[in-house]
């Protein structure tokens, strides 16, 4: 993992964009060391995309919590929820993109998705190789 995450920075540091695509359950370490070297981050916009560091029921014996206590802590404290609207609302996403069939795309969906990682890159080639563009910051 440290490995992987090595080569994206060195890859993103050297130039060369590096693009997450969310397209499931992006969750703990392995979201934080391989996504979180991307230039752009990009969620389809669908219930089952999730970002979270734990399943539910691991983050409510955690908490000392039960599950209802935590999804009702989780809608008015976004960095504790699930859902990809929650997350986005943190400012980590570059894009969020609905299609019409997340588990058999369509071919309209296929080139949306196409499209919108094609922008990325151009966006990311723009505006340099660093990762200012997160958190609402200008290159």
């Amino acid at each position: 993992l440290a490995a992987a995450a090595d080569s994206y920075a060195r890859a993103r540091l050297a130039g060369h964009p590096v693009i997450a695509l969310l397209v499931g359950k992006a969750m703990s370490g392995a979201f934080l060391a391989h996504g979180y070297q991307a230039n752009r981050l990009i969620a389809l916009r669908d219930p089952g995309v999730m970002v979270h560091a734990m399943g539910k029921a691991s983050a409510a014996r955690v908490t000392l919590r039960s599950v209802e206590e935590l999804e009702t802590l989780a809608a008015s404290v976004p960095p504790m929820a699930y859902d990809i609207d929650s997350y986005a609302s943190l400012g980590l996403l570059w894009e969020t993109l609905s299609v019409s069939q997340i588990e058999q795309p369509t071919t309209e969906d296929v080139a949306r998705v196409s499209d919108c990682l094609v922008q990325a890159i151009k966006d990311v080639q723009a505006g340099g190789r660093d990762l200012s563009g997160r958190l609402g910051a200008t290159n």
